[in-house]
């Protein structure tokens, strides 16, 4: 039994994800391979003592910052692969699994092992659809985004525009036409949209049902209400949290810095639009707390004041419960980790999948999600001080934390790749 985890390294969530379970499986007896096109991340799998293995053809610093760039739709509607380079990545991965005698891949937002491993017949398992699974689209849970309003959109009724949103999540077909003329080739089943393009045999859901609000019964024995929108009968199952918690101590300048009765924020803005960062960075340049800033792309465009110290890289698992707030983008990741941290967060969602990870905070009474047009309007100080000042939300975030704590993600993701594997 070989078991291939297979993430995607131009994202670090999705490396991490990768990491701890294959730890998991270390721990459980068993050998897993870890397989990557490389990417900007790669270098973590060396830092924590990953054996890896890479499958050409390789992935530039460049080519995975455009392949983030098209997940963020900042390249319009381009495709993520072009046809001949999906093609070139499902004949080689295909090959890797036959060479390797795997049987069963957990991918992490790797698209392209969504037909290679059909190709090659064996199961597919997924942990990158987070909670953005289909029974949230079924239940009308996703919202209509904060950043699309004008006076007309006002004067739609609520429920429409929620209808709307959640009906056309599961049958929109962007970014499928290259899978589906690659799978024609192979002889096989087209996608029949993104969201089964994302799926796999089995998708694992990394939430819990005390957060997610879906019973764990109704979730791990759904069935699509639209069965014309799924190839074959796809299964989900709830596995818990699973965030970095990756190489390196809290730097001792860091700790310093936060050894203050000041109120301390953690800005967890990894990569981020250049105008997010800016009004994040200028509101708390001018109040009395003690921020540290985490951004790969600060360091250049920033400079540090009394107030605000400057970092690339931190492990954000042990600096934020130094901190009094998270101002986050809202990746699952992150949103895990400020709830496992007990630290109340404030978000501004670059996308669909982060703002509903922030709504489902919002919901809860534990932090705030906020549309792009607050930063303009320059409500970020006040909304700051709303969060520092009202216990509740530290109250909420602490009873989330326990909810969390009650499942181990990694290890209940190892166990159902065994399942999986033994089945095959």
């Amino acid at each position: 039994m070989a078991i291939c985890c297979f993430p995607n390294c131009a994202y670090l969530s999705e490396t991490s994800r990768m990491i701890a379970v294959y730890r998991a499986l270390i721990a459980k007896g068993v050998k897993p391979i870890m397989a990557t096109h490389g990417g900007t991340y790669e270098f973590v799998l060396r830092e924590e003592g990953i054996l890896f293995e890479h499958v050409p053809p390789l992935m530039s610093k460049e080519r995975s910052q455009e392949f983030v760039a098209t997940n963020r739709m900042e390249r319009g509607f381009k495709g993520f692969y072009k046809t001949d380079e999906l093609r070139e990545h499902v004949q080689a991965e295909a090959q890797f699994f036959k060479d390797r005698n795997v049987s069963v891949v957990l991918t992490g937002f790797t698209l392209s092992n969504a037909l290679s491993t059909r190709a090659a017949g064996i199961p597919y398992a997924v942990t990158h659809m987070g909670s953005m699974v289909p029974p949230i689209f079924e239940r009308n849970m996703q919202t209509w985004p904060h950043d699309f309003d004008n006076v007309i959109i006002r004067l739609i009724p609520e429920s429409w525009k929620l209808n709307f949103v959640n009906r056309i999540a599961l049958k929109v077909k962007l970014f499928t036409k290259s899978f589906n003329i690659v799978a024609r080739e192979l002889g096989l089943p087209p996608f029949r949209g993104f969201v089964q393009l994302m799926m796999g045999d089995l998708t694992l859901v990394t939430d819990v049902p005390e957060i997610l609000t879906i019973p764990a019964d109704e979730l791990n024995n759904w069935a699509p209400k639209q069965p014309e929108l799924f190839v074959g009968q796809p299964r989900m199952r709830y596995v818990g949290a699973i965030f970095a918690r990756l190489f390196g101590d809290v730097p001792e300048d860091v700790k310093e810095f936060l050894d203050t009765d000041k109120p301390k924020i953690y800005v967890a803005l990894t990569s981020s639009r250049p105008d997010y960062i800016s009004a994040v960075y200028s509101t708390l340049r001018n109040m009395d707390v003690r921020a540290v800033l985490c951004s790969t792309i600060l360091s250049t465009k920033f400079v540090e004041s009394p107030n605000i110290l400057i970092k690339e890289h931190l492990p954000s698992h042990k600096v934020m419960p130094l901190a009094d707030l998270a101002i986050i983008h809202g990746g699952q990741g992150s949103v895990q980790t400020a709830i496992a941290s007990g630290t109340p967060a404030i978000g501004v969602p670059l996308h669909g999948e982060q703002r509903f990870n922030l709504m489902m905070v919002e919901k809860h009474g534990a932090g705030m999600c906020l549309p792009r047009k607050a930063l303009k309007r320059g409500d970020l100080r006040s909304l700051i001080d709303k969060v520092l000042n009202d216990d509740s939300f530290k109250t909420n975030v602490q009873r989330l934390k326990s909810f969390q704590d009650r499942y181990d993600g990694p290890e209940n993701t190892a166990i159902a790749l065994q399942e999986l594997a033994r089945r095959s």
